[in-house]
């Protein structure tokens, strides 16, 4: 009760019509533009109560949530914009369905739907530059059974991050799991993490890149990146008791997104919510627990990102 409470205090409170200015401009920053044929002028029209903008040149109509993650919700804007705020805190499903008062189904569907706008922007970010690599093994002893197969007891994961050039410092971090074929040694060496760079980072054309291969901690402390691992294995048991190998990489990539955004975490979130077509609950919900390397071509197509992705 007092998690919820504090929550409430620091929520910022939304309008209608506050969300629908602020998806407007997320969606359209340089103003309107037809999906059809790319014309500027519209007219505002009410059918049937839902507000849609009609091209002045071809006639078509579209909404402000077409072509969008909300797209076919029946959920109040107003919530979604508190969910998108709330997420900022890492919530679990059970604590939004009662802060912004939705079934618990509900509120699993938009947290796993704004994990999924973050996951299709990830798979267009790979990390370039220099690099520190950690690789561990995530276990979920809680809800662990022994006839449980050995894959569902312990994931091998890796987290990779960017290096600034000038500061030095961690300038992107991503944390992904790892097949145990492609990652089945607790030597940790270059080699180990060949999928992971093959995956997750750009070409090295040049053959200048410098790669260190880090530890959580040492003699002179916990490094920066193990800080990050720790922390997203300190919010995963905290949140949520430990999650499972199925939903795994999403919660991971939730958790990297609040690290590498920082305080523009609502606004960066309702951006890509703006501009990632949405998922449905039959594509959530089914079963996938591979893990399938495709390599960074330098290209994204986000289409084809949004029927492949999850739920690796």
């Amino acid at each position: 009760m007092s998690a919820s409470k504090n929550l409430c205090e620091h929520t910022p409170s939304f309008s209608e019509e506050d969300c629908e200015i602020a998806l407007f401009r997320a969606k359209w920053p340089d103003g309107f533009r037809c999906p059809r044929c790319g014309g500027f002028d519209f007219y505002r029209i009410v059918s049937r109560g839902r507000r849609l903008f009609e091209c002045s040149s071809c006639s078509h109509q579209t909404s402000l949530t077409s072509g969008t993650i909300l797209q076919g919700t029946r959920t109040p804007l107003v919530k979604w914009f508190h969910a998108m705020h709330l997420m900022h805190s890492g919530i679990s499903a059970v604590l939004l369905a009662e802060l912004i008062q939705v079934t618990y189904k509900t509120a699993w569907l938009i947290n796993h739907k704004l994990r999924f706008a973050i996951q299709v922007h990830d798979e267009g970010r790979p990390l370039a530059g220099n690099l520190q690599l950690l690789g561990d093994f995530y276990a979920r002893p809680v809800t662990n059974r022994p006839a449980d197969p050995l894959e569902y007891r312990e994931e091998p994961v890796v987290a990779g991050a960017s290096i600034d050039a000038e500061s030095g410092e961690l300038a992107e971090v991503k944390i992904k799991r790892m097949s145990a074929k492609a990652f089945n040694r607790r030597t940790f060496e270059v080699d180990s993490f060949g999928s992971f760079l093959w995956r997750h980072t750009t070409e090295d054309r040049t053959g200048s890149r410098h790669i260190e291969i880090v530890k959580a901690s040492g003699r002179e402390g916990v490094s920066e990146l193990g800080a990050v691992w720790r922390g997203a294995i300190g919010w995963l048991a905290r949140t949520f008791g430990g999650i499972g190998p199925k939903h795994l990489q999403a919660y991971l990539d939730e958790y990297c997104f609040r690290v590498n955004v920082r305080a523009e975490g609502f606004n960066a979130l309702l951006t890509l919510c703006s501009r990632t077509r949405t998922i449905t609950q039959r594509e959530l919900v089914r079963k996938r627990f591979g893990v399938h390397a495709i390599r960074w071509t330098g290209r994204t197509y986000l289409v084809k990102l949004s029927r492949s992705l999850c739920i690796s």
